[in-house]
């Protein structure tokens, strides 16, 4: 019983504590990821490859890339954005494009993208685990994968993958789980312990595989400053999210932040790409092995294979290469008897402009693990990975559901358990299940989607993967992409009129009226209440005014240029061009006089207030004082008017409050 109180009250303090820190200062604006100018965006220098388009047809193609948009739209308000893959020859007697990844922007209706809103994502190779599966994923030890997945596509799958605009939803409902795993599962008997552990680490793995693999495809997809396709801050944006919410608190996260995730983690994984790719060059030179990169489904440079040449017969001479060989997870192919009577595949490669040679395939490795080169296929041995990854996996299971070993009650035994880790990993084992995971995701479905490697290869390399799959809520790669089809015609079903994305736009609309403004407290507080009904509660505006919605998000637009020059304490015309900031300002002081919030008066206030004592521009010094005084003196106007009463709003006035209360 003390155990249970303290996991409680420690788990509850620590999340108030975020969410207070989340809390100085600040407000919440506007719940939905935003664009921001042009020429303040945080992912201009982002390295995925540019796309520029004037063609304005509904598909947007990128000719180097196999991946591009197709756009279909919702009423007259948003557009369904749908990222397809260019697989011919995935199924057999088909070159039909799978579509991948489907998004939700509310535009509003207008050419303007200030006030443009991406809500919602679908992973569209993604469905729900029939009952079967969630039955066998309670099952302690149990690392099968025995369905392939459901053959039917039904209008359950074609709920959201995840709502952008509430991602702290998600998060509240993973702690509530985690609190009520340590409060009530955790003290009762052994059964039920480990039964309830192992379905929520099923369950949080799935999750985590399909989030790797959203954030891959979209890590390809092009971008276009027009209608065709997503603009390079809502991609970034889009792919933080994501990224965020593998976190337990990413939630808390603002769109900026999201956006900074997003983008960084391109640099992050480009530096870890090319690191791993030379470590692992190295390792073959000195071994005496043959390196190559492995081009799957357009993702150069992310694997790689090893071949042992067999016209060779005998290796390097006078090297100590035993910690390269454990660096390698493989077993020396110079001493090894197999080899030398392999009755396996034998392939001609070309690797100089002169002649092929005979070469075995030893291992396949991404290079996007952190660390070093992981191995995911041994061709000599085919359980070897699977063996590994099961007794990893046995050993986690073990000491949180059978024996109920706690990070609080029994602390002691994980910092012994962790500095064990710490020196296996430091010697080459890879021991981040979570970094893992998604090498994995993203290796399954490149895989299945590729038709440039050697059939036979492939089909090899594919058998094998099979072995990978340890978790039984997951569903073959080949099924996944079959119904990924279906869903997208099912989602586009629905974009027509009178469809349930007509209806999920009109619900967004009037959610983000009655949240602008809010603080993260009040934020925190309706998401637990959402959690808690089971999502039967959701603060929202009784009638939809696009006019009002229109003026919060360009203030949002605004406010978003402004707040990084006056955080950077300096002059902001050295940074910006001034008459940029100019207009800003003047856009900011024409829409603020519609603004009920206090919060969002009070931030714009105090924004203006910074803007004019770091200038040293006469003229935006002018201009700051001008739009301060016109808000000071609509102030008292905006306080003695009826709650939620809008200055030029053409709805119905009082059906909402902007300032974040019902």
């Amino acid at each position: 019983m003390t155990n249970r109180v303290v996991n409680t009250v420690l788990a509850v303090a620590f999340l108030g504590a975020c969410a207070l820190g989340q809390d100085q200062g600040q407000s919440r604006t506007v719940a939905s990821v935003s664009d921001v100018p042009a020429d303040n965006a945080p992912s201009t220098t982002s390295l995925r490859q540019g796309f520029e388009s004037e063609d304005r047809s509904p598909v947007a193609l990128n000719q180097s890339s196999p991946y591009y948009w197709k756009t279909t739209p919702v009423g007259d308000s948003a557009q369904l954005l749908t990222l397809f893959c260019k697989a011919w020859g995935v199924f057999k007697d088909t070159e039909e494009d799978v579509p991948v990844v489907s998004v939700l922007r509310d535009t509003l209706g207008d050419q303007s993208g200030e006030n443009d809103r991406v809500t919602y994502v679908w992973l569209l190779t993604y469905a729900y685990p029939r009952m079967g599966q969630r039955v066998l994923s309670a099952i302690p030890f149990f690392y099968w994968r025995i369905s392939k997945g459901s053959k039917s596509v039904s209008k359950h799958d074609t709920v959201p993958f995840m709502d952008l605009s509430a991602a702290e939803n998600s998060m509240m409902a993973r702690v509530e789980q985690e609190l009520l795993q340590r409060t009530a599962f955790d003290p009762m008997m052994t059964p039920v312990r480990a039964s309830t552990h192992a379905y929520a680490t099923n369950r949080q793995e799935d999750e985590r595989l399909h989030i790797a693999e959203a954030i891959s495809y979209l890590r390809q997809a092009p971008v276009s400053n027009d209608s065709t396709a997503l603009t390079q801050v809502q991609l970034d944006t889009v792919i933080g999210k994501l990224k965020l919410r593998e976190t337990l608190l990413g939630g808390l996260g603002t769109d900026n932040q999201a956006a900074r995730v997003g983008m960084q983690s391109d640099f992050e994984q480009v530096r870890i790409r090319s690191r791993n790719r030379e470590l692992l060059r190295q390792w073959a030179e000195k071994t005496g092995l043959i390196f190559e990169p492995l081009n799957l489904n357009g993702n150069q440079a992310h694997y790689a294979i090893l071949w042992f040449p067999q016209s060779e017969s005998a290796g390097p001479e006078n090297l100590s290469l035993q910690s390269i060989w454990k660096l390698l997870a493989i077993r020396n192919p110079w001493t090894d008897e197999c080899l030398r009577n392999w009755k396996g595949p034998v392939y001609e490669r070309t690797f100089d402009k002169n002649s092929s040679i005979s070469v075995i395939p030893l291992a396949v490795y991404s290079l996007d693990y952190p660390k070093q080169p992981l191995i995911l296929m041994d061709f000599r041995h085919k359980l070897s990975r699977r063996r590994r990854e099961v007794e990893q996996r046995s050993v986690n299971e073990l000491i949180t559901g059978v024996l109920g070993i706690s990070h609080f009650a029994d602390w002691y035994f994980y910092i012994a358990f962790d500095l064990h880790r710490f020196i296996v990993g430091r010697r080459g084992a890879a021991l981040d299940q979570g970094s893992r995971l998604d090498c994995y995701s993203d290796f399954r479905m490149h895989l299945a989607l590729d038709r440039s490697l050697d059939p036979a290869l492939k089909q090899d390399m594919e058998q094998r993967s099979r072995w990978l799959a340890v978790n039984p809520l997951e569903a073959a790669p080949e099924r996944e992409i079959q119904n990924a089809i279906a869903r997208y015609n099912l989602l586009v079903t629905q974009a027509g009129e009178n469809g349930d994305l007509m209806a999920r736009v009109d619900h967004q609309h009037r959610f983000e009226l009655s949240s602008f403004g809010e603080s993260e407290k009040t934020r925190l507080t309706k998401s637990m209440l959402h959690v808690a009904t089971l999502g039967f509660y959701k603060q929202q505006a009784k009638s939809d005014d696009i006019f009002m919605l229109d003026h919060e998000r360009r203030v949002t637009y605004q406010l978003i240029f402004l707040d990084p020059l006056v955080q950077a304490d300096i002059p902001p015309e050295i940074s910006y061009d001034s008459q940029r900031i100019k207009a800003s300002v003047r856009e900011l002081s024409s829409l603020m006089s519609t603004i009920s919030s206090s919060a969002v008066r009070s931030h714009a206030e105090a924004t203006l207030e910074r803007l004019k004592n770091l200038s040293k521009d006469e003229e935006l010094q002018a201009e700051c004082t001008s739009a301060l005084a016109l808000m000071k003196q609509t102030d008292a106007f905006i306080r003695v008017r009826p709650a939620g009463l809008a200055a030029s709003s053409t709805g119905a006035p009082d059906d909402f409050s902007y300032g974040g209360t019902e």
